[in-house]
Formats: C-alpha cells, sequence, structure tokens
C-alpha cells in the first residue's frame, strides 16, 4: 500500500494515542503519513493596554500550531527509528491551516494520495462527537475514504484480528479488500461478520449469503478470511459479544447514508457503534467502491 495516513491531530492524549497507532500501522502497512492541525484564532485582545492586532494573533496561532506539529513529527520519527529499523520507515509530513476542524480536514483528504484518516476520539465525544454538527459526524459524512476512530489510551497492538461487519451490500467487497491488504501486513485473520435478522432465513437468505462469499473469494486473494453469524436483537450487542469473546483488535463497517429523521431517531447504526466500541472502528464510506482500488478489483471480478 502506497498511500498517505492522514493524522488530524488537536495535540490532545486521544490525538496522540491515535498519532502513535497510525506510526505502527505506517510501517507494517508501508504507508506514509501526514499530519493536519486546523486551528482557529480568537478575537483582537487588550494586554498591559496594547491592542493585539488581527494579524499579529494570526502569526502567533500559526507559529503555535507548526511549531507543536514539528516537535510531534520529530517524536515519530525517533519512534520510528526503532520501530521501522528493518523495513520500511514512513516519511511525515506537517500541514497546518486556519478554520473549521471537518471543512480543514476535508480539504487535505481530498488529495489523491491519502487512504485513510485517523483521529484519536476521546471519552466524552462516543457520545457527543455523534451529535449533529460534531466533527467526527461531519467527517464520516464526507469522506470519500475511510476514517479509523482510535479510542484515547487504545495500545497500538499489532493486529491479530479485524471484524467487518457486513449486510452483504455490493460496495462492502472493495472495503474487504483494503481490510484484506491490512490484514495481510499483519498476518492477522479477517472475520467477516453479520448479525442474521430474525426474518433473515431459508433459501433466499441462505443464496444471498453464497452469492456474496464468492464474490468476496473471488475478487479478493488472502487466506485467511473467515466468516461467521450470529442472531442477536442489534449490530451492536452481537459485536460486543464478538469483542468479548474474540481475539478482534479492530472493527469496520460502511457507513450507510439515512435521512435526517433516520439518525434522530437510532436508525444509524455507524453512530451507534462509535458511541459503544472499545475498539478502534475504521468507517469506510457508501461509495468506496468507487473512490479506491475500482480497475484491480473490475478486473478480478470479470476474469
Amino acid at each position: 500500500m502506497r498511500y498517505k495516513i492522514l493524522i488530524a491531530t488537536d495535540f490532545s492524549r486521544a490525538a496522540a494515542s491515535a498519532a502513535d497507532y497510525a506510526l505502527r500501522m505506517g510501517c507494517s502497512c508501508g504507508m506514509n503519513l501526514a499530519i493536519v492541525h486546523i486551528y482557529s484564532v480568537a478575537l483582537p485582545m487588550v494586554a498591559d493596554g496594547t491592542m493585539i492586532s488581527q494579524d499579529s494573533l494570526y502569526d502567533l496561532a500559526e507559529k503555535d500550531s507548526l511549531g507543536r506539529l514539528s516537535a510531534l513529527a520529530a517524536k515519530l520519527n525517533l519512534e520510528a527509528n526503532q520501530l521501522c529499523a528493518d523495513g520500511f520507515k514512513p516519511s511525515i509530513e506537517v500541514f497546518s491551516t486556519i478554520g473549521v476542524p471537518a471543512a480543514g480536514i476535508k480539504s487535505f483528504f481530498n488529495q489523491k494520495d491519502m487512504g485513510m484518516i485517523v483521529m484519536g476520539i476521546k471519552p466524552e465525544e462516543r457520545y457527543l462527537g455523534t451529535l449533529p454538527g460534531s466533527t467526527i459526524r461531519k467527517l464520516i459524512k464526507w469522506a470519500s475514504v475511510p476514517v479509523l476512530l482510535v479510542p484515547m489510551d487504545f495500545p497500538p497492538v499489532p493486529l491479530r484480528q479485524i471484524v467487518f461487519a457486513t449486510d452483504f451490500g455490493d460496495s462492502e467487497i472493495t472495503a474487504l479488500n483494503f481490510l484484506a491488504e491490512i490484514a495481510s501486513a499483519y498476518h492477522s485473520d479477517l472475520l467477516i461478520f453479520h448479525n442474521r435478522l430474525s426474518a433473515e432465513k431459508g433459501r433466499k437468505f441462505l443464496q444471498k449469503e453464497k452469492k456474496f462469499l464468492d464474490k468476496v473469494a473471488q475478487a479478493i486473494d488472502y487466506p485467511k478470511i473467515f466468516y461467521r453469524h450470529k442472531q442477536k436483537d442489534t449490530l451492536e450487542e452481537a459485536l460486543e459479544v464478538l469483542e468479548k469473546n474474540s481475539e478482534a483488535d479492530m472493527l469496520a463497517m460502511v457507513h450507510k447514508k439515512h435521512s435526517m429523521i433516520g439518525e434522530l431517531f437510532g436508525g444509524d447504526k455507524t453512530l451507534r457503534m462509535i458511541s459503544r466500541t472499545r475498539l478502534p472502528l475504521m468507517i469506510f464510506p457508501q461509495g468506496f467502491a468507487t473512490s479506491l482500488y475500482p480497475a484491480r478489483l473490475d478486473e478480478k471480478l470479470h476474469n
């Protein structure tokens, strides 16, 4: 994989956890890093009887942002010298710009070589981050690449198992291909998981299940892909069982778009998963099948 990981930081403890996690993923998967900080500027103020101009505040904020970014990049480079001594060492770029976080991050991930966004999630953001207008909620709606949310203080352990929640959608094949490349770098299992609803039974369901798994086998050449289903009232309950009773180190899912009314009444599974999971959660955009690797997948599917 030769795409970049875009690390969105606000220099918080949660952001530090995400940066450490992204560095190790970059070393293992051969992905370079880009760190972005979106800063804001306060209103002009008076200090010791002297008015500080808006331009001066802009300069001070930019200088502070770039200084902290440089310090973070230096720290990660030092860690990379040890972590990646025998393999690929990611290059690290830093970017600083003024603006609103979600919009600022969006302007960077629209670059062609950005493969994913990684950001930390604070304990309070597990709930506040799913509210209308939040940065996390905007990003998972706007992003054309996967967004990986890393819980604060989650240890950057090597991946043993990635669990992908599926409802057998065609757009999920490219997401699984992306995950298979990550899994292969760690030699980890990739578990495809479906929460089987009570209405899903009989020959029709079995045909749908088989058709999807046949597509996966045809499109993805990775030997450690497994499939499992459970029957629980909700996807969250089913994945919670997996978290407790398996070696899962990361969860992944495709974000399905909902109407505003559907979101308000709890119809968005992605937002509910953000508020409940204790593991890193990779969220793919619904249109991901046409945003990355389309030519390679089309070739596999039609050969």
